[in-house]
């Protein structure tokens, strides 16, 4: 999506994708890939960080401490599944601080040593649990390219919380020409493909490794609301997701009235009573691990 100059001026003085600078754990159990397997992993990738920011640097797992990570997994539970949960920054490398909340964080290639030894281990042969992932903003873009550069992993359901590419040359060119030889580079998250000859973002391609795709986008004009963030959206989705042959089988999109860029992360927005609302249909035909 193209934004006029003066849209991204105002995305960097506003604080849309982390109101909140509280660190909170999930209440739901953490990923333990040493112990037994769960019935449904959930893997969580957050967005770029709001003022006072200096991206990558200062980007958190914000969707951990807002409870959004939480409202999804009760979706599973409420159907009897066992879910462990894990969360990430956007951010190339394996760990860092973020000087914005003083904790360390997960980054990209942390997601994709976990997903390696997922592979390797709980997703070889029958009763494999069940992988879910959610990403808001940079963090859907992370998640693209993580199904991208992992063809041979299934993924049952991929959620989009209002995917956006904006900033991301900027945030993580520089970075990903110091990365090691062999490392995935960061850049390919926003590379433009051709779909059925069309040009496509990535971000907006659903990998036919991925099952379920379920894509929020926030709202597009103007309301007025004490609970649904800023009057006026300062960055939102248009592209629908597409699969590689043009079609959006398996694909379902909710474009939200009333909330804006962060506010559809809410633990109680309209966009997650939707998510969780689908997500519990997909997965009532779901069985428990042995």
């Amino acid at each position: 999506m193209r934004l006029p100059a003066l849209v991204l001026a105002a995305l960097l003085v506003l604080p849309g994708c982390a109101p909140s600078l509280t660190v909170r754990p999930a209440q739901t159990p953490a990923l333990n890939l040493d112990g037994s397997a769960p019935d449904v992993v959930l893997l969580s990738v957050s967005g770029r960080c709001g003022v006072p920011c200096a991206a990558p640097r200062d980007n958190w797992d914000y969707l951990t401490s807002r409870g959004t990570v939480d409202r999804v997994a009760q979706a599973l539970t409420d159907q009897g599944l066992r879910v462990q949960v894990a969360g990430y920054a956007s951010h190339p490398l394996a760990s860092f601080t973020s000087s914005l909340v003083g904790t360390p964080q997960r980054g990209f290639a942390a997601l994709q040593a976990d997903v390696t030894r997922l592979s390797n281990t709980w997703l070889k042969g029958e009763g494999r649990p069940h992988v879910v992932l959610l990403g808001h903003s940079q963090g859907s873009a992370w998640l693209h390219h993580l199904t991208r550069v992992n063809p041979s992993v299934p993924f049952d359901v991929q959620i989009d919380l209002d995917g956006i590419c904006l900033a991301w040359p900027g945030d993580f060119g520089a970075l990903s020409r110091t990365l090691a030889a062999g490392e995935v580079s960061p850049l390919e998250a926003c590379d433009t493909l051709r779909v059925v000859g069309r040009p496509t973002s990535s971000k907006d391609v659903v990998w036919p490794n991925v099952r379920v795709n379920l894509e929020v986008q926030s709202k597009r004009l103007p309301t007025l609301s004490r609970t649904a963030g800023l009057p006026v959206n300062y960055l939102f989705e248009l592209a629908p997701n597409v699969r590689l042959d043009g079609t959006r089988t398996g694909l379902e999109r909710f474009v939200s009235s009333r909330e804006d860029h962060s506010a559809v992360t809410r633990p109680g927005s309209q966009a997650l009573t939707w998510v969780t609302g689908r997500l519990a249909e997909v997965a009532r035909g779901w069985t428990t691990a042995p």
